[in-house]
């Protein structure tokens, strides 16, 4: 059975439908605007049905079977994309675009490994980065607008793949002075008394109240941030201690407090960081720059936060010798 379009075709009507005219769409593939008219002429021939509501200095926009066509166009498109990249790969470098989404907190533990040593492994991949709420990068994966992302577990999606790449047991940061400071460790019936810096929003926030075992009406809670910086900063000041699992490799404040970590004993209290993808179509495999970049991060982001606790320890040692 003969296809009854081209592949150009879909392009073109793909371009057509995503810029809002034929003259946007031709600028948009460096073509004629009357090659895209003669090709949605054609292509409307082919398939029997009218594709586009075509008007004079108000654009184009898709009929109902027009929109249908556009779902799967995408599809097609993006299956031959990556069929040519398949074939590009076959001298063994990866190549393409590669969206990677990573949740506020993370992403300066995440993303300089990624844009450094994973760009250096893979310098044909075009890298690029948002970062985003969790929320907006489940939507960013689920749209395709984001490739890969890098989150808290929390309130995934079920088109979304992800595996975990790394356990972090909860500290409660506190100014060096504090009391508590040199404990081992402490308890929730530690900080009874104690106000709370919270850092939020999802999935951070929940982390911490679940922690707790409390909710944001806490009166304990004194101030809500959404900056690491920030919050490190409030506990230097002595404004209340914050309960965090991100590693620093510095025991001062931006501003130049000293702060210390001591280890919060709580059930069930570790956090898993979770790289996350788009699941594939029915027997498709993701493509292979996402595959690559789950095996890197499997094999490299653990060790890269210990290297980061690593650093406080022998910083911490070195400012008491």
């Amino acid at each position: 059975m003969a296809l009854p379009f081209t592949l150009r075709q879909l392009e073109i009507f793909d371009a057509v439908v995503r810029t809002g005219s034929l003259s946007a769409a031709a600028r948009d593939l460096h073509t004629a605007q009357s090659s895209v008219s003669s090709a949605i002429d054609e292509l409307e021939k082919q398939v029997g049905q009218r594709l586009l509501v075509r008007r004079k200095a108000q654009g184009a926009w898709p009929t109902a079977a027009g929109r249908q066509l556009h779902r799967e166009a995408g599809i097609v498109l993006h299956a031959a994309q990556e069929a040519g990249r398949i074939l590009q790969e076959r001298d063994g470098q990866l190549r393409g675009p590669l969206t990677i989404g990573v949740y506020q907190t993370l992403a300066p533990y995440v993303l300089p490994l990624l844009l450094g040593d994973f760009a250096e492994e893979h310098p044909l991949v075009e890298l690029s980065f948002v970062e985003v709420q969790h929320a907006e990068l489940m939507a960013g994966l689920t749209s395709g607008a984001i490739d890969v992302g890098f989150t808290y577990l929390h309130e995934v999606p079920p088109e979304v793949d992800h595996q975990p790449i790394l356990e972090r047991p909860p500290y409660v940061l506190m100014p060096a002075d504090h009391p508590l400071a040199d404990r081992p460790s402490v308890t929730l019936a530690d900080l009874t008394a104690e106000k709370i810096i919270l850092l939020g929003d999802a999935p951070s926030k929940a982390n911490t109240l679940r922690d707790l075992n409390t909710t944001e009406d806490d009166e304990r809670i004194a101030w809500v941030t959404t900056s690491l910086p920030l919050t490190r900063a409030l506990v230097g000041k002595g404004l209340g201690v914050a309960i965090l699992v991100q590693p620093d490799a510095s025991p001062w404040t931006v501003d130049g407090h000293p702060v210390v970590e001591v280890p919060l004993h709580v059930e069930d209290g570790n956090v898993f960081v979770h790289i996350a993808w788009l699941k594939p179509q029915a027997r498709r495999r993701p493509p292979r720059r996402i595959t690559e970049m789950v095996t890197f991060a499997e094999a490299n982001f653990a060790p890269h936060i210990a290297r980061i606790d690593e650093e406080r320890r022998r910083r911490k040692t070195s400012d008491i010798a």
